[in-house]
């Protein structure tokens, strides 16, 4: 397996696994009887020295085919924690009916090997180098999914963010939201080898403008360039989005300007500088949804952490280490 594909599938290990720990439980036998250390106990629902092997082995960088490892103990202790809160959760979720298909958790899946261009094959392969189950890796997406829908139900649904709260974070982080200057231009290209069909294409072009007619129209009619179609309109870049010939042109421009025939490598160039616009804050509309969705995770972490320091402390919680 090559180096990116390796990267590529801790990527999507790490996306799905990570957050909760991996809950690795030992075969119990024939009478049922659990072969594997205690280390806490939540409520009804007990963690063992496994998971939290299991977890802490994936928290500083996966598991070892294996190997005899030793664990810090403060690391040790977060993941524990974090354990501990995956079980509040699932132990809440289920008494409000939270619940999670088999359905959902293959759609799931199948959207992190899309991302990563991995194949089930390869994601099979990499879960067994780490001595993690195919199961065990489905129960840790089951594990996101209800977290994901427990924070929706419990907290996300019961927040309203009002249009004076987006204008008073946009207002207070308004160096945040500041736009570097872009200029917005139209480019018409000439690629033909004939100096002859060059020239008389020129001439036609210079006259066409000089006959009133659209600089988008000639574009279309004329230009050999990849936005030709859409009259050479190549949208707002910044500086060093632009060929530096491109930009360099652009620069010596006014808003509506065209200017003179470039020659280059490519081709002859021909640039019409549509828009110019200055630094300058971006309009409120513009970044209103991400403003919102701060706002949204600001308040839901909030709410949870007052959730969980108050779960904590009605639970029976029996930590073992």
């Amino acid at each position: 397996m090559n180096i990116r594909k390796r990267s590529l599938i801790n990527t999507a290990l790490a996306l799905t696994v990570a957050l909760l720990g991996a809950a690795v439980i030992l075969p119990t036998t024939a009478r049922g009887v659990v072969v594997d250390r205690i280390v806490a106990v939540v409520n009804d629902s007990i963690i063992t020295e496994t998971e939290l092997k299991a977890a802490t082995a994936i928290a500083v960088g996966g598991l070892g085919g294996g190997e005899q490892r030793e664990y810090h103990v403060n690391t040790k202790s977060v993941v524990l924690d974090n354990l501990i809160e995956s079980s509040l959760i699932k132990q809440d979720a289920e008494k409000i009916g939270i619940e999670v298909s088999e359905l959902e958790i293959d759609e799931s899946i199948d959207s992190v090997l899309e991302r990563n261009g991995l194949t089930q094959d390869e994601l099979i392969a990499a879960l067994k180098e780490k001595n993690l189950p195919y199961k065990e890796y489905r129960n840790q997406i089951r594990d996101e999914l209800i977290r994901v829908k427990f924070m929706n139900a419990r907290f996300r649904s019961r927040i309203e963010i009002r249009d004076e709260n987006v204008e008073e974070y946009y207002h207070q982080h308004i160096d945040e939201y500041y736009a570097e200057p872009s200029m917005r231009l139209a480019v018409l290209l000439l690629t033909d080898g004939d100096k002859d069909v060059l020239q008389k294409k020129l001439k036609t072009i210079k006259q066409g403008l000089k006959d009133g007619e659209k600089f988008t129209e000639l574009v279309k009619q004329f230009s050999d360039g990849p936005t030709a179609a859409q009259g050479g309109d190549i949208g707002y870049l910044q500086k060093g989005e632009i060929s530096p010939l491109i930009e360099n042109i652009a620069d010596s421009l006014k808003k509506g300007e065209i200017s003179k025939p470039v020659r280059a490598k490519k081709g002859i160039y021909i640039v019409k500088l549509v828009d110019r616009k200055k630094r300058e804050p971006k309009p409120i509309k513009e970044v209103e949804r991400q403003i919102r969705n701060i706002l949204y995770k600001k308040i839901m972490q909030e709410r949870y952490e007052f959730w969980l320091d108050n779960m904590k402390k009605t639970a029976f919680i029996d930590v073992r280490l």
